[in-house]
C-alpha cells in the first residue's frame, strides 16, 4: 500500500493523484525531444511518449476517483514503459525498422494486458520479469556504444543516462519509505513519499528519452 489516507471526494488521495500528473508533463516533453530527431527515433519517442501518458491516467484513476477499472490501467500502463525499454533495445541490436519494432510491441503489450486480466497477482512477478529484461536490455545498449569509438556526443548519451538512473534509485528509495507500514509513513501529510516516486520516475523517463534520441557520430569501430 502507499500510505496516503483515503479521503472521500473526487481525490481519494490527493498528493498521490496529483502528482501522477508529472507523467503526463514527462510525455510532453519526450514528445518536444522527439520531434527534433530523425524519423526512427522519432517513432519510438511516440510510442514510449504514449505509454508514460498512460500512466498519468491509470496513476490518477487509481489514487483518485478509483473507479472499477483503474487498478487494471494502473498496472497495464507501467507494464507498457518497462516493456517499451527491452523491445526497444532489442529492435535497436537487431536492426529491427520500426514497423517491425511497433508490431512487436503491440504484441507483447497485448499479452501482458490480458495476462494482467485473466491472472489475478500477476502485476508484481510480472513487474519484476520485465524490469529485469528493462535492465538487461539497458546494460546490452552500452556494452553496444562502448564498442564503438565516437566523435561526439557520448558524454551528453552518458550524463542523461546518470540522470536517469540516480532519479530511479531515488525514486525506489521514495517508494519504500512511502509503504503502509514505513517508520516515515505520515497517511496525513500534505508530503507524501509516494507521490515524490511519481515525480522522480517521470524525470527518470525524460532523462531516458534523451538518452535515446542521441545518436553520436561513429569515428571507427574498435576491433
Amino acid at each position: 500500500m502507499d500510505c496516503e489516507r483515503i479521503v472521500s471526494g473526487f481525490l481519494g488521495q490527493p498528493a498521490n493523484a496529483l502528482s501522477s500528473l508529472a507523467f503526463l508533463v514527462s510525455a510532453v516533453w519526450i514528445l518536444i525531444i522527439a520531434f527534433r530527431r530523425e524519423r526512427t527515433t522519432r517513432v519510438a519517442l511516440f510510442v514510449l511518449a504514449v505509454a508514460v501518458a498512460a500512466n498519468a491516467v491509470g496513476s490518477f484513476a487509481r489514487h483518485g476517483p478509483d473507479p472499477s477499472w483503474s487498478p487494471w490501467a494502473h498496472d497495464a500502463a507501467i507494464m507498457a514503459v518497462l516493456l517499451f525499454i527491452p523491445v526497444h533495445a532489442l529492435a535497436r541490436i537487431r536492426g529491427w525498422r520500426p514497423h517491425v519494432e511497433i508490431g512487436g510491441y503491440g504484441i507483447g503489450l497485448v499479452t501482458v494486458g490480458l495476462g494482467l486480466a485473466a491472472i489475478h497477482g500477476a502485476s508484481d512477478p510480472l513487474a519484476v520479469t520485465l524490469a529485469a529484461g528493462a535492465v538487461l536490455g539497458e546494460v546490452a545498449t552500452v556494452t553496444g556504444d562502448r564498442r564503438t569509438r565516437w566523435t561526439a556526443g557520448m558524454g551528453t548519451k552518458a550524463a542523461a543516462r546518470g540522470l536517469g538512473l540516480a532519479a530511479i534509485a531515488l525514486g525506489g528509495v521514495a517508494y519504500l519509505l512511502g509503504q503502509t507500514g514505513s517508520p516515515l509513513c505520515r497517511p496525513e501529510s500534505l508530503f507524501q513519499w509516494h507521490a515524490l516516486w511519481h515525480v522522480l520516475v517521470a524525470v527518470s523517463l525524460v532523462a531516458y528519452a534523451y538518452a535515446l534520441s542521441v545518436r553520436p557520430k561513429v569515428l571507427a569501430a574498435s576491433a
